[in-house]
């Protein structure tokens, strides 16, 4: 029995924090309710002035395989730095962003309305419309920036609609921007997979145009700046367009080939700031998963069959020298000297493939999950790939696996919900229960000491975004009578080996279920998702 008892985890050292709010640690700035929880997996804490505004949330009970936490009644929640004057300032609003044009300007989706109002962070006016919208509209609040106003679609049938755009009024506060037909009668699906805005399956927004394509099968495009529409490119089946707006990848109208469910057609890739074309090969654009994903590392990946059986062909920009590899293989960064990180979409080991000597390494021996790239290496945790073997609340040690040399591992144990703090060091909740509490730690990288932050937070609330250039996080906790919104300030550390990153998570995009709810994707980049982790929910049916 004694020997029993000195079993189990050992104990972790209480962090060491600084002076926030006049007290050396964690500090209450919003009560809350057990029941409500600050859930960051689509709004942000937002700081303006000197008022802090959250999103909260009515979390339901949860449960060991549920992928991702029930939430219902958002409620926005402003109070100043140290929790004065706290007062709930909008309700049935979330998605709350700052625009640069209107830095202290807070707005948010109206979920039932799908208008985008601005919020008063002292609460004293009613939220203001300042983008009036169509309830049934098309991707409820997508929220598709430009230079001249926000986009969207208003929705015709399941196929076609009009693309809309509601200019910026000259004062958010006090006027109403109405929306206007930029081009009625394009093409609309339920997905997008590329450009820097995505409406529609079939339309691209960038910063100062749009393609879409219309009921002909002609891609047309529209400047925003004088609202003109010109055809760009006739007969096209599908559309694909690089996140600068550079390369424009189709398919012809004209099928050669192919299935009821994948007709197939010629691909051609048009560079655009030259004018050229170039004829890729004659196939099915929805046999390729994310083609120009990696452009801006001069990669193209067409796919030339079914991922499970048939190979994809791989381009080198600007040449376009190819080489075929297994269809199922996912690639992640392009390494200086050519060679390409990457893994299948059935699992999660990584290697390293040098397709023009035709050899590839694997990194590690066990299953990773990627979390970003070094200049010399990468960084992963072990854990099944999700979201099919496993789910977002797994955790397991993380590695630093150099490209050419042994990897080292750095910590015992993160999960997906950690952030990376401005130095050698990371914030993680872990052992997340199915109710999603968790410890809240932060680890040491460079020694792999953890120290214990609080206890009972909610994994999504975690927030270093708002307050990293002064130290600060933010978090939500259910305890009963301790139940609420905390911030804390972090001890600063000199940096210790920190290295820069290729890529890394910085926030999560939503895609739709295979039961019709929502499904959490990391992403890598703004406005980049996790190319993986996309691929793995939509192998689940996911949207």
């Amino acid at each position: 029995m004694l020997t029993c008892t000195s079993c189990g985890p050992e104990p972790i050292a209480q962090e060491e924090f600084e002076e926030v709010c006049g007290q050396t640690g964690p500090f209450r700035i919003l009560p809350l309710a057990p029941d409500r929880q600050v859930h960051n997996t689509w709004s942000w804490a937002t700081r303006v002035g000197d008022r802090l505004l959250f999103v909260t949330y009515r979390i339901g009970p949860g449960g060991e395989k549920q992928l991702f936490p029930e939430t219902s009644e958002p409620e926005v929640w402003s109070t100043g730095l140290c929790g004065e004057s706290p007062v709930m300032v909008a309700r049935g609003v979330d998605k709350i962003i700052t625009l640069e044009r209107w830095p202290e300007v807070v707005l948010g989706c109206d979920e039932e309305t799908a208008e985008v109002v601005s919020v008063d962070p002292l609460g004293t006016r009613e939220p203001h419309v300042v983008f009036a919208s169509d309830p049934e509209a098309y991707g409820d609040c997508a929220l598709r920036w430009t230079d001249y106003g926000m986009l969207s679609i208003a929705e015709h049938d399941e196929d076609f609609g009009a693309l809309m755009l509601t200019p910026y009024p000259d004062d958010p506060l006090t006027q109403t921007s109405e929306p206007v037909v930029l081009l009625d009668n394009v093409r609309i699906t339920s997905t997008g997979r590329g450009g820097v805005g995505i409406v529609a399956n079939s339309i691209r927004t960038f910063p100062d145009f749009v393609l879409a394509l219309d009921a002909e099968g002609t891609l047309m495009r529209v400047d925003l700046a004088d609202r003109s529409v010109a055809p760009f490119v006739e007969n096209v089946r599908g559309v694909e367009t690089s996140r600068d707006g550079r390369w424009l990848l189709w398919q012809d109208a004209t099928l050669t080939g192919g299935d009821a469910y994948n007709p197939e057609g010629d691909m051609f890739l048009r560079d655009l700031s030259t004018g050229t074309d170039a004829l890729l090969a004659r196939t099915s654009l929805e046999f390729s998963r994310f083609p120009l994903s990696m452009a801006d590392a001069g990669i193209v990946q067409i796919g030339l069959g079914y991922v499970h059986r048939d190979p994809q062909r791989v381009f080198f920009l600007p040449e376009l020298d190819f080489f075929d590899v297994p269809g199922d293989l996912d690639f992640n960064a392009k390494l200086d000297d050519g060679r390409l990180l990457g893994s299948s979409l059935f699992d999660a080991y990584y290697k390293l493939f040098d397709l023009r000597a035709g050899t590839s390494r694997q990194l590690f021996e066990r299953e990773m999950r990627l979390q970003w790239v070094e200049d010399d290496g990468m960084v992963a945790y072990e854990a099944k790939p999700c979201c099919i073997e496993g789910g977002f609340r797994d955790q397991g040690p993380m590695w630093r696996v150099p490209f050419d040399g042994e990897p080292t591992q750095i910590a015992k144990r993160v999960t997906d919900y950690m952030s990376r703090l401005g130095d050698d060091r990371v914030l993680s909740p872990v052992d997340i229960g199915g109710d999603w509490l968790s410890d809240l730690i932060v680890i040491d990288l460079a020694t792999g000491e953890e120290r214990f932050v609080d206890g009972h937070v909610y994994a999504t609330s975690v927030d270093t975004r708002w307050g990293e250039e002064d130290g600060l996080i933010s978090y939500s906790i259910r305890d009963g009578e301790r139940s609420g919104v905390y911030v804390a300030r972090l001890p600063v550390q000199a940096r210790s080996g920190s290295r820069k990153s290729i890529r890394e998570h910085v926030g999560v995009d939503v895609v739709r279920g295979v039961d019709g709810l929502p499904v959490p994707v990391p992403r890598l980049q703004p406005g980049v998702p996790d190319w993986k982790a996309l691929a793995a929910a939509r192998a689940r049916g996911a949207e």
